[in-house]
């Protein structure tokens, strides 16, 4: 499949910065402050196969809460099956409309981020084509050729659109004027942090990076375990930046003065955290999973971590070769991530 091919470039899988909106700090009366058995009893997720289904060939990458108060969701399939495409989802777990995307080669793309833009329109890598590409609500797509392969995308303070790639870290207005600022290797993941700076992981170079909208780089590796995999990044209702460590199977924390915690307990010793996203509840969810011999995927949860450090997994309801990748916080209040190895959508009711 198309994702386990670019994704093996780009990281584990397919990556967004999804476009969040920073989360405001919490108070002492919010849901993060419940009892961890009220939260184990309450929370429930639940699986939805309404995406395209193709020979079991399309797989699913990304996924932003946008317009029309719904989900917006990439799935990807091998350009020799078919096109990329962008589904509309609802939170019922129903597709509502499904758009895709004719490439500009025979051989189709591959989308792997997925952000809200402050126009209206979704903002989506296109690994495969080195582009960025702008698409309405309606489906209507317009394309901006880069210089190499982006991968994730987010909404930056100054309203423009902030991209990684393979070494450097981009800047699309909305008007499709691009800037390119060198950085370290491999930047993978990228989101608004609450200090009107872009924040982004570097995974080969183990490292969390910090670009300011004037383009001038800050990367911090004190406190990151070697060869952690910095990979899936979002702020925090704290203040600080949580992250991923795909290869270290930790949730790493970093403020914006640099200083970095890291958590396992709690973290399953086998599975791979992937994606993370702020909650409504206070607190940040992220997707786990265990691979095995590169391919097979097993054991597929999904985490909570308080701003305490203190890690709940959860896997009741939910198939253990999903292999969940990006996550993200629903217009319903509920959190919503996308299966990656089983073409589905997944919500976590809270």
């Amino acid at each position: 499949m198309i994702i386990v091919l670019a994704v093996l470039a780009a990281g584990l899988c397919a990556c967004s910065g999804s476009g969040n909106a920073v989360p405001t700090a919490i108070g002492p009366a919010t849901r993060a402050n419940v009892g961890l058995p009220f939260l184990r009893e309450r929370v429930k997720i639940k699986e939805f196969a309404d995406l395209p289904q193709y020979s079991g060939d399309y797989s699913p990458s990304a996924i932003a809460s946008g317009p029309k108060n719904s989900l917006w969701v990439t799935d990807v399939i091998d350009q020799d099956y078919g096109e990329n495409l962008v589904a509309l989802i609802d939170t019922s777990g129903k597709r509502l409309k499904t758009f895709y995307y004719q490439g500009v080669s025979t051989e189709g793309s591959s989308f792997v981020g997925i952000a809200a833009g402050p126009d209206g329109a979704l903002w989506i890598t296109d690994y495969y084509n080195w582009q960025i590409v702008r698409m309405t609500t309606g489906g209507t797509f317009s394309t901006f050729p880069l210089t190499t392969a982006p991968i994730g995308i987010t909404v930056g303070p100054d309203k423009a659109l902030w991209f990684t790639e393979s070494g450097a870290i981009g800047r699309i207005t909305t008007k499709g004027a691009v800037t390119i600022y060198p950085a370290g290797d491999f930047d993978e993941d990228i989101t608004a942090g609450p200090d009107d700076a872009l924040w982004f992981t570097e995974l080969s170079g183990n490292a969390i990076g910090r670009i300011t909208t004037d383009g001038k780089i800050t990367t911090y590796t004190k406190g990151i375990s070697s060869g952690a995999g910095p990979y899936w990044v979002a702020t925090g209702p704290d203040g600080a930046l949580w992250f991923t460590e795909a290869t270290g199977g930790r949730i790493g924390r970093i403020t914006t003065s640099g200083k970095v915690t890291e958590y396992s307990r709690g973290i399953t010793p086998t599975e791979e955290p992937v994606g993370i996203a702020a909650g409504p509840d206070g607190a940040m969810w992220f997707t786990e999973y265990e691979s095995y011999d590169s391919y097979e995927i097993r054991e597929s949860k999904v985490g909570r971590i308080a701003m305490t450090g203190r890690i709940s997994e959860y896997s009741k309801g939910l198939s253990g070769t999903s292999g969940p990748g990006d996550i993200v916080a629903g217009p319903d209040g509920n959190m919503w991530f996308v299966e990656t190895y089983a073409d589905r959508t997944g919500r976590v009711n809270l």
